[in-house]
This record gives structure tokens, sequence and C-alpha cells, in this order.
């Protein structure tokens, strides 16, 4: 196993700032700094490709720089981004300064200037489906989930919505295709109650389609039109850029998918993050309103009667036909959530996985074995690990 000599620097993303951290090069960690952008959620941290110390932070409201591998924060103006819930963040793999975001509501903006303006990409929202996509909580405001882009298609750009499906955009953001599967009258629900007086209604799981509350979308690392999707009802494979999908049940459980991560070195192998329960019951901080790996204090806590998220990370082989779950020093069932699951930027073997309760495991042989790093704050949502030097 070729291990890089060099360190690594760890971002804990919390609801109080960004953690700042040192791992060797056997994966033990070094240091753990004090926070920064005290006060702020964190909601995403990334790399600028062609600049290793460039990294942008985004929170619930803002955007920041760094030019300096996170020692300092700079905050971005971000003008054009008229509503400021943001969910994701991305930077274009091969165009400098070349930065997206997505939003509740669900609305995609680019930056061609490192963040500092953007401009909406206006026809996502002329997307048949648009007005139907929907979230549980009133009053049921989509948003984008994830942003993924890929250096084998520079103009093509995947989003996931919440709850909406997988939208493509071929030419830059110019013109979007919903990419979700067939077309389906009942995919949503008939009437979106924006009151919140009616029971909310659950989507349907449908041949051929991808299950509308989208997390996740990774293309596969060696073919590029296989595209992955995690979601609340399970984890999704296409094998022709998303006309349409299938889920893998073969050892994964239809449960709540929340993340997948492969490495081009090992392209047939991936991971996958899931809990067996959604989130009315994850254990943890129960913000007013929820975020991406925290249930509102609003909505039914069923934590102790259900023992909390269950959390599991599987492992598959061949591409995702055939799945297993990983233990080897992790959490069986662990009641918080897992927030962050990463392969190591330059290593296949070495993977990181996050808990909501500030907890990080590090496993150097393929998720066999784990040893958890001491590296714990409360209220997580996820870590980042990038080479800065």
């Amino acid at each position: 196993m070729a291990v890089a000599t060099e360190r690594l620097a760890l971002f804990l993303l919390t609801a109080d700032g960004l953690v700042r951290g040192e791992l060797d090069a056997e994966l033990a960690l070094l240091a753990l700094g004090g926070a920064d952008l005290d006060g702020e959620t964190i909601r995403e941290v990334c790399q600028d490709p062609a600049e290793p110390r460039r990294l942008w932070a985004a929170s619930t409201t803002d955007l920041y720089l760094s030019e300096d591998g996170g020692a300092t924060w700079d905050q971005l103006p971000a003008g054009g981004i008229d509503y400021r819930e943001i969910w994701a963040l991305a930077a274009h793999p091969t165009r400098p300064n070349e930065l997206y975001v997505g939003t509740m509501p669900a609305a995609v903006y680019v930056s061609e200037n490192g963040g500092r303006s953007f401009r909406e990409l206006a026809s996502f929202r002329a997307l048949p489906d648009y007005a139907r996509w929907t979230f549980p909580p009133a009053p049921h405001t989509a948003h984008v989930r994830c942003i993924a882009l890929d250096a084998r298609l520079p103009d093509d750009i995947l989003g996931g919505i919440e709850e909406g499906g997988v939208a493509r955009s071929r030419d830059r953001g110019a013109t979007w295709e919903d990419c979700s599967g067939p077309p389906s009258a009942t995919a949503f629900p008939a009437h979106k109650d924006l009151a919140g007086q009616a029971r909310y209604e659950p989507g349907e799981i449908e041949p051929g389609r991808v299950y509308r509350d989208v997390h996740q979308v990774l293309r596969h690392p060696a073919r590029p039109e296989t595209l992955y999707a995690t979601t609340g009802r399970g984890t999704y494979r296409s094998n022709d850029g998303g006309q349409s999908w299938a889920m893998l049940t073969e050892g994964l459980p239809v449960a709540y998918s929340l993340l997948v991560a492969a490495h081009p070195a090992a392209p047939e192998r991936l991971f996958v993050g899931a809990a067996g329960n959604g989130p009315p019951g994850w254990k943890g901080w129960r913000p007013a309103r929820g975020g991406p790996y925290a249930s509102s204090r609003y909505r039914l806590d069923l934590s102790e009667k259900l023992g909390g998220a269950k959390a599991v990370i599987f492992r598959s082989d061949d591409a995702g036909d055939h799945w297993r779950a990983l233990a080897g020093g992790l959490p069986v069932a662990h009641p918080y959530v897992i927030c962050s699951l990463q392969v190591h930027p330059e290593n296949a073997d070495a993977l990181f996985a996050a808990y909501a309760d500030g907890s990080v495991y590090a496993s150097d042989d393929a998720g066999e074995r784990w040893r958890q790093l001491q590296a714990s704050y409360p209220r997580a949502f996820g870590a980042r690990v990038f080479r800065t030097g």
C-alpha cells in the first residue's frame, strides 16, 4: 500500500465554526486547533484543484475564502445570490475561479471570479417538475443538496435535489434536463400545502426512477455515464446518464442513504454511508430549522424510541452489484448519523468517516479496520481532508 509522506489538513464542519487539524502520513491526528469562522454553521469546504492552498467555505448564509490553506479566512461578497440559504458548494475541476453554489429555494449559481459575484443559472428553474419539488417540513421548499462536477466532462453539471431528483446540464448551465428516469405523474404530491396543515405525502419507489429525495450524486470513476445517487429510500445506479435508474439492494438495505464515495485508483470499489432511520430518529442537536445532518426540534423526536440513526458504512467491490457492512472498530449502528465519508485524495485504501456527534474515524485498509481520531467537537456536520502543502 502506497502511503503519502506529507501531512494532510483536516477540517471539521460544525454549527459553531470551522475547526482545523493536521494528520500525519499514518493518519494520526497531530494537532487540532481552535475554531475559525466563529459562530457560523459550516455547510461545506472545497479546494481549488489548481491552487491547493486556496479553499472556499460555505456557511448557511455566506461564503469565505482562504489563500493560506485555511489558516485565515476572508468573507466574500457573493453578490448575486439573492436568497442566502446555502446547501451546496463545488469548485470546477479544470476552470480556475469557477465556483458553483446550490441554495434553498432550489437554485444554482455560478461565479467566474472566485466567489466575489455570482449569476443564477436561471433555466434550472424551468425544469418541468420544478413547481412540484417538495421537502417534508412546511412550507415544503426544495433545495439543491449537492452539485457534482467532473474534469472528464467539463461542461456537465449534476445537481441532486431534495426532494426533486437529479438534474443535469451539458452546456455549463445554459439548459437543463431532468435525469431522474421516466416521467411520472405520481412522483410528487398532488398539492403542495404551504401552510403545512395536511399530512405530508412521502414519495413511492417507482420502477426506473431514482427516489425523489436525493442527497448525493457521484459519477463512476472510470465510466462517466454511470451515476450513483443516495436517497431517503436507498441507493441507486444509472448506467445511461440518468435516463433510467435501479435500486442497489444486494447486501444493501433500503435505508436512508446519505453519502457515497469512490477513488479513481480503485474504480469498482464504492462506499456508502447510510442510516437505518430517517431524521426523526437521529440522536443529537436539533436546531429550529433542520439541516443536512440535523432534524428540526419542531419535528417529532423518535430518537429514544427507535435507537437513534443506526448509521452503518457499506462497501462494494463490483461497482455496486454486491455490498457488505463494515465494522472493524466502527460504532455498531451508531445513534448519530454519518455526516462525512471521504477517500484519501491520493491513497485509495485510506478512508475517513465522521458522525454528527463530532467523532472522526480513519481506515488505511479500505475500511476493514478503523481507529477513532481524537477529534471530537459537538454539533458536527462533517469532516474534509485535503493536501494543502
